[in-house]
């Protein structure tokens, strides 16, 4: 068994937990994963084991229901650090909103719960939230900031029942686990740090590459539809802001080790603000083989990929400001993810 120091990622199999494990491993610390399938997990450690990482720094624990009583108590013991990512996101078209609430807000009670008996060692407690549960639904025209939260997705859910949809109960589920984690923090008065964090649309290589085209995420709808030749598309759902995966699970962890600074804090996660017409741009110059449409040069986004006025925005000012680092520039996001993406081609 390794003597490193170990923290806890739950549902290690996710696009941003899978990550965050690699991340995790190459600051030096032992990952613990929990998973709700077991041989996903191990197909995580396996991909981990073959980038070079020690079998013995990765534990993936089959947890079937985390957010059932006590599930947590041997994962979390003896942890440096909780790093809660696993979310009831594949569900929210399959079950009613009003349990994708409850699945959220059990779990997050649950990993709060079972931090209080990992011991004197932890450190911090990280949540990554959602920008969904900044903004009200219709969405206002203006610039969010870590002030803001969702006060319409949760009424709807409970008005609207079966009805509310999927998105409500995505915003919903976002909003209700973090008003829960903040409510622990402000009850408890934790001796841990505690530290939540709203992405916007997020992007980048996962860990394990989707087997085809149909299972890439919706926030990178965009770059495959570009890639692939299209016509320039509409712009997405709700506002145009990404963020660097890579970027977002450099904040998981620089929140993990410095709870002195993190702790009680709320960070957007969001670099830039592109879109398709910015990624067309950005591949004619850089990919130019590529061959890709035109369309209008240069129009809908600024130079430097920064929120423009009087549409949905998000103030990521904060997260660079208390981490002295800025974010993976808009450019090299773009080629990196199609380089990634052109194996979906054929």
């Amino acid at each position: 068994m390794s003597a490193k120091k170990t923290v806890l990622i739950t549902g290690l199999n996710g696009y941003v937990a899978a990550r965050t494990a690699e991340a995790v491993l190459k600051e030096g610390y032992r990952v613990r994963g929990t998973v709700r399938n077991p041989a996903a997990g191990e197909k995580v450690k396996e991909t981990l084991i073959e980038l070079g990482f020690d079998q013995d720094d990765i534990e993936v624990i089959h947890i079937p229901d985390v957010s059932a009583p006590g599930g947590l108590d041997i994962a979390v013991a003896g942890c440096i650090a909780i790093l809660h990512l696993a979310s009831p996101f594949g569900e929210i078209w399959t079950l009613p909103p009003s349990e994708i609430v409850r699945i959220a807000v059990e779990s997050t009670t649950s990993i709060l719960h079972a931090a209080t008996n990992a011991g004197p060692q932890l450190q911090s407690v990280v949540y990554v939230s959602s920008a969904a549960a900044l903004f009200n639904t219709p969405v206002e025209n203006k610039t969010h900031t870590e002030e803001d939260w969702n006060t319409t997705s949760e009424k709807l859910v409970e008005e609207l029942d079966n009805e509310a949809g999927g998105f409500n109960a995505y915003c919903a589920s976002k909003t209700a686990a973090e008003k829960v984690f903040w409510k622990f923090y402000d009850e408890q008065k934790p001796s841990f740090g505690m530290t939540a964090l709203q992405p916007t649309y997020i992007v980048g290589e996962p860990l394990i590459p989707w087997e085809k085209r149909e299972q890439v995420p919706y926030s990178m709808n965009h770059f495959m539809r570009i890639l692939a030749g299209e016509d320039i598309p509409e712009p997405m759902m709700l506002y145009e802001d990404t963020i660097d995966v890579r970027d977002v699970v450099r904040m998981v962890v620089w929140s993990a080790m410095h709870p002195d600074q993190a702790g009680g804090e709320r960070f957007i996660c969001s670099s830039a603000v592109g879109g398709g017409q910015a990624i067309a741009d950005i591949l004619k110059r850089d990919m130019p083989s590529l061959g890709t449409q035109a369309g209008s040069t240069g129009q809908g986004y600024r130079p430097d990929f920064r929120p423009r006025d009087g549409v949905v925005g998000f103030d990521q000012s904060k997260a660079v400001r208390m981490t002295g680092q800025s974010w993976i520039p808009y450019d090299t996001t773009v080629v990196d993810l199609i380089k990634f993406l052109q194996r979906y081609l054929s």
